[in-house]
């Protein structure tokens, strides 16, 4: 059992004396209240409780959630359109990251063309990308990057809700098992490590979906060494799964939001950077490195002492419900019974507008949280699983699990 004791586990004796380490974040928008002091020059300071940790590896990668650019294009879509100017690379340039991963449910928010803007102005800075691309064939395609003497390979996708790459389209890489599956064979005969960046899920949910474990699981059985899952905007557990580390979510890493006042109960404003070790032949070691960040112009502060144990503990708490899958079904059942039900009031209301009047885009974006629950993955789990309860009368009994749920949500640090 994983109990992340001063936050390391190491799950197996090192084979050899070659070692890299590798650091990922979970997702990064310096926006709303943060785009005035990092377009000042002030993303040094707000990361500087944290730099040391950044700088401490081998090769570093950002979850980067939004497009960078001036456009005024919003798609129409369900949710909100995230962007931020052009300017706030330098958050990722003072973080000192080698790599962003683009594939996200927000890097075609503002259309084709700032996707491709935002690869542009990342790459001009020094920064290497993956997830994304100018058509569906770059946006899957895997980063390799040297390092030390071994290559370690990239592949980024995301679920499919909006912004997602087509085959003459710029966007964000999709969530496609069989083909991904496949991808990560090939790119295992090319690679010494294949670390697989997911994005997906249910969001503000402490346990991942069934779905979503079986399709990491999956992975890991595929051939990645590493698979890390990113998009609940909260800490998920972690496991060992064939050899192979699993990471659910590590919540956000710095995500300032007009829709959470900040609450340092909630866990949307803290989360933990994961510190992998490989060596020639897998992953054999983890760190996770917790913090807190506050509201803009707040620091992304480090926990330490009883806050990062307890913190610690939590992680060791959620991690340990992964192993039993009844158990985990039962909480995903609370979870649906939950917010299930908030879905139906969007149903009825798109049932009342057909036929459509397909020249109204108000009209037409009344639609997209229909198509979001029919071509997400995570949203169309969460209906189709919340209408079997209903079949089958299990609502109250799946009910049970919510009060379970809630008190997982509290950041209790």
């Amino acid at each position: 059992m994983l109990t992340f004791k001063d936050g390391k586990e190491i799950f197996r004796k090192s084979s050899s004396k070659d070692k890299i380490e590798v650091l990922i974040t979970g997702d990064c928008c310096p926006w709303d209240k943060a785009i005035a002091p990092v377009c000042a020059g002030k993303s040094s300071e707000i990361l500087s409780g944290i730099k040391a940790v950044l700088d401490d590896c081998d090769l570093s990668v950002v979850q980067f959630e939004t497009p960078l650019t001036n456009a005024e294009t919003p798609i129409i879509k369900s949710g909100p359109n995230l962007k931020c100017p052009p300017e706030c690379v330098d958050f990722v340039k003072a973080g000192g990251f080698d790599v962003a991963a683009l594939a996200n449910n927000h890097i075609g928010d503002f259309g084709p063309e700032p996707v491709m803007e935002t690869i542009k102005i990342l790459e001009k800075n020094g920064i290497k990308t993956v997830g994304a691309g100018k058509n569906l064939e770059a946006a899957n395609k895997p980063l390799i990057i040297s390092r030390k003497g071994m290559k370690i390979a990239f592949i980024n996708i995301a679920e499919n809700e909006f912004g997602t790459a087509a085959k003459n389209k710029p966007g964000a890489a999709p969530l496609d098992p069989l083909n991904n599956i496949r991808l990560i064979k090939e790119t295992a005969v090319q690679a010494d490590h294949v670390i697989v960046i997911m994005h997906g899920g249910n969001e503000c949910n402490p346990l991942p979906s069934p779905r979503v474990i079986k399709t990491c699981r999956a992975f890991a059985e595929a051939g990645a060494h590493a698979v890390i899952h990113i998009h609940a905007h909260c800490p998920q557990g972690i496991e060992i799964w064939e050899g192979t580390p699993i990471f659910y979510c590590p919540g956000n890493f710095y995500f300032p939001s007009p829709w959470q006042q900040f609450d340092p109960k909630s866990f949307w404003w803290s989360g933990f950077i994961i510190k992998l070790a490989f060596d020639r032949q897998s992953a054999f070691g983890l760190e996770i490195i917790p913090y807190t960040f506050g509201y803009t112009p707040e620091k992304i502060v480090p926990l330490a002492g009883e806050k990062k144990a307890a913190f610690c503990r939590y992680m060791a708490k959620i991690s340990k419900l992964l192993q039993d899958q009844d158990e985990a079904g039962r909480y995903f059942d609370g979870w649906c019974a939950w917010h299930g039900r908030y879905a139906m009031p969007n149903i009825r209301k798109v049932s009342a507008l057909w036929p459509i009047e397909h020249r109204d885009p108000g009209t037409i974006k009344q639609f997209m949280p229909l198509r979001n629950y029919f071509t997400c993955e995570a949203h169309n789990e969460l209906v189709t699983n919340f209408l079997r309860l209903v079949e089958e009368d299990r609502i109250k009994e799946a009910e049970k699990y919510i009060p379970k749920l809630q008190k997982l949500q509290i950041a209790d640090f």
